[in-house]
């Protein structure tokens, strides 16, 4: 912790980086919400809203935005980790109460000699969760073992990682590690500034955090976002070149059609699972 702690202090400005500070502050509304700071991006997805959320997952590697056109999806985002060697995952997803992507499966991962004793770190990180509670559409980011509440069933899952917020689990989940004061592991540059995809959740809105080229962060930079928004609940998903963007716009004129690739050579980068959102008709 120690360890972690002298990175944090290394890294991270003693500038805020955003003026975020609980945004956004549209308390009642029905539409998806959009605000922006110098290249990070905020989308508030209200639970008053009525949008169902959902995980896509693709046989063959694909693009966010095809996935949109595909799907009709008010908003696409990337989700989970996968190897672009061999196009299977490295994260679980469920869908309709049912694993649609097994990271066991995937032997590019299993079979690696260097992350065997390390392998259930690894397939137990983060997921976000949606949830029947009774009835009720409830949304959650735990560890892939840990059990729903009572009386909750998980409907659809992704998992990714790190745990951003409240705490930051990037040795936990074996993303990073030390040897001695050195670092001898950081598998998803998290101790860098790249561009981002994260989820959180407050008060069952959900709140989706985009950081661009224009402005990447590091993993600890990212959990200051989430503190500023004040969330109950953050993660991280797939990241760097994976990132990316698609939106239609609601009543926000300015971020309608929004198209985001993080790629500096704005070519996009194929994907493996996405996470999607659609207005239900009641």
């Amino acid at each position: 912790m120690k360890k972690i702690k002298i990175v944090l202090l290394f890294l991270c400005s003693i500038f805020l980086l955003t003026a975020f500070k609980c945004a956004p502050v549209c308390k009642g509304c029905k539409d998806i919400e959009v605000i922006e700071n110098n290249g990070i991006y905020v989308f508030k997805i209200p639970d008053e809203g009525n949008y169902s959320v959902k995980p896509f997952v693709s046989k063959k590697l694909i693009f966010n935005e095809d996935v949109f056109k595909k799907t009709n999806a008010l908003l696409v985002i990337n989700a989970g980790y996968f190897d672009p060697n061999n196009q299977q995952t490295s994260s679980y997803v469920v869908f309709n109460k049912k694993m649609v992507l097994d990271p066991e499966k995937n032997k590019n991962l299993i079979e690696n000699e260097d992350l065997k004793p390390f392998m259930k770190q690894i397939l137990n990180r983060t997921e976000f969760r949606i949830m029947n509670c009774n009835g009720k559409i409830k949304y959650d980011i735990a560890a892939h073992s840990t059990k729903p509440p009572f009386r909750c069933e998980i409907v659809h899952s992704i998992q990714a990682g790190p745990l951003l917020y409240p705490d930051l689990r990037l040795e936990d989940e074996y993303f990073v590690a030390f040897n001695e004061k050195e670092i001898s592991r950081d598998s998803i540059s998290a101790l860098k500034k790249c561009a981002r995809t994260a989820i959180g959740i407050k008060d069952n809105d959900i709140y989706v955090i985009i950081a661009t080229v224009k402005n990447p962060v590091t993993l600890y930079e990212l959990q200051q976002i989430c503190k500023d928004l004040c969330l109950d609940k953050a993660m991280n998903f797939d990241g760097g070149g994976s990132t990316s963007v698609d939106f239609k716009g609601t009543q926000a004129g300015a971020f309608k059609n929004l198209h985001i690739i993080s790629d500096k050579n704005s070519s996009a980068r194929k994907l493996k699972s996405f996470l999607i959102f659609e207005k239900n008709s009641k």
